[in-house]
């Protein structure tokens, strides 16, 4: 009798046949029930805004900014069609989880879904843009502090944005889109730009700041935050690999970092099986166990190994 064990691709094979088989669709209500919070916590923060009262004000501007950055998370889910089960709610969400980053729905769907097929490539390239995207820049300190001032204002994101509308405005499309998320990008990026502008008209008008303080101040903390969030998915690691192992981090975390981060510390799990719901990434990371090369116990220990100069 035969004593030769499974390959390791084959063994890999066999989890991935496993997790499928024993998926649940996505839960509509788990999802309803996270936004439910971030609208809940939001409306909390514009409250303690619109108090006046200075310490008010300031707790209300970092709650909004850190439920921004929740936001895109959840924009994360949806779209990868795991929030709701129907494309149309996913959309409808991801719509407007995006707005206060000025994240378009569609574009970020498009390049996310680019990601997950060529990350390990050279043509690999992220929606938001980070500038030196995984830590491959070894140039002077000058240099590596404009990188992480980039990095954390998120001045490319807003930048592209700001290209993109310009670009559709003036009837010219998007490289290397479809036709199909051309026409949906142009709408989305219309709509956040005449709210912008509507907002922007009616301060004026009123002499108000309230969309300042409810608004623009709030990115001052949900920028820096969002790439925090981000950073730690694929810096450092192998990216040159198409082993997900290789190119990608893990981070068990706590279970209040797991919820803000809407099951991003699972990154391995999600970049091997994409379409798994979020809830269930937990249960794939036990069944992986032993495959990770960059596994932190939570973002304490990889930010102080990312100082140390020690992350792997």
């Amino acid at each position: 009798m035969s004593t030769a064990q499974p390959k390791a691709g084959d063994a890999l094979a066999e989890v991935r046949r496993i997790a499928a088989g024993q998926r649940r669709k996505a839960d509509g209500r788990v999802f309803a029930a996270k936004l439910a919070l971030l609208c809940a916590l939001v409306t909390a923060g514009m409250v303690l805004v619109l108090t006046g009262n200075p310490w008010c004000m300031a707790a209300g501007v970092v709650l909004c900014g850190l439920m921004y950055a929740h936001g895109v998370e959840l924009q994360h889910e949806a779209l990868h069609g795991i929030g709701f089960a129907g494309r149309r709610a996913n959309t409808a969400a991801g719509i407007l989880l995006g707005v206060p980053m000025l994240s378009s729905f569609s574009a970020y769907r498009a390049s996310h879904m680019r990601h997950h097929r060529l990350l390990g490539t050279p043509e690999n390239r992220e929606f938001f843009d980070y500038g030196d995207q995984y830590g491959a820049d070894t140039a002077g300190s000058l240099r590596r502090t404009l990188s992480w001032f980039y990095r954390f204002s998120m001045l490319g994101h807003y930048l592209s944005f700001a290209a993109t509308c310009g670009r559709l405005a003036l009837g010219r499309s998007l490289p290397g889109e479809k036709p199909a998320t051309v026409r949906a990008v142009r709408w989305e990026c219309a709509l956040m730009a005449a709210l912008i502008a509507v907002v922007t008209a009616a301060s004026v008008a009123t002499g108000s700041f309230t969309a300042v303080w409810l608004w623009a101040v709030p990115l001052l903390v949900t920028n820096p935050v969002h790439a925090l969030i981000e950073l730690p998915e694929h810096y450092r690691c192998e990216t040159d690999s198409l082993d997900v192992f290789r190119n990608t981090r893990t981070i068990r975390s706590s279970k209040f970092m797991a919820w803000y981060t809407n099951g991003n510390n699972f990154h391995v799990e999600h970049h091997f099986m994409p379409s798994l719901p979020i809830s269930q990434l937990g249960t794939l990371h036990e069944t992986l166990q032993g495959r990770h090369h960059h596994l932190h116990q939570n973002y304490r220990q990889f930010f102080v190994s990312l100082a140390k100069g020690t992350a792997r």
